[in-house]
């Protein structure tokens, strides 16, 4: 379980294919009008040969947000970020904009490969 974005503050939580094509495939139905409150989107993939749950949901942008993600951040938590995360992409966003999702990978037991 974690999270991820198309414009990631760490590194280290990265898109994987299959969560970058959700991610994108969630902005297209943002941009058709749909509520991200509401996107989610599950799949059961093998991997490596494995059967497992894939199960994504968006994180929609609130105003609480736009204090660190947002285009005026205040200098102070600006600089912070900017230490902790000097490759940070995740900043630039509007209330209302998919910030990322919470991404879930469950393999499933051995009965139902």
């Amino acid at each position: 379980m974690g999270r991820t974005s198309l414009k990631v503050r760490n590194p280290a939580n990265a898109p994987d294919a299959w969560e970058r094509s959700v991610l994108e495939s969630f902005e297209k139905r943002k941009d058709a009008g749909e509520d991200p409150v509401k996107m989610e989107y599950y799949e059961v993939v093998r991997q490596e040969g494995v059967k497992e749950l894939r199960y994504m949901k968006a994180i929609p942008t609130a105003k609480l947000c736009l204090a660190c993600h947002g285009e005026n951040i205040d200098s102070i938590t600006r600089t912070r970020l900017e230490k902790l995360y000097p490759d940070d992409q995740a900043m630039g966003y509007k209330a209302g904009d998919i910030r990322g999702a919470f991404s879930i990978s469950q393999p499933l037991d051995a009965a139902s490969n």
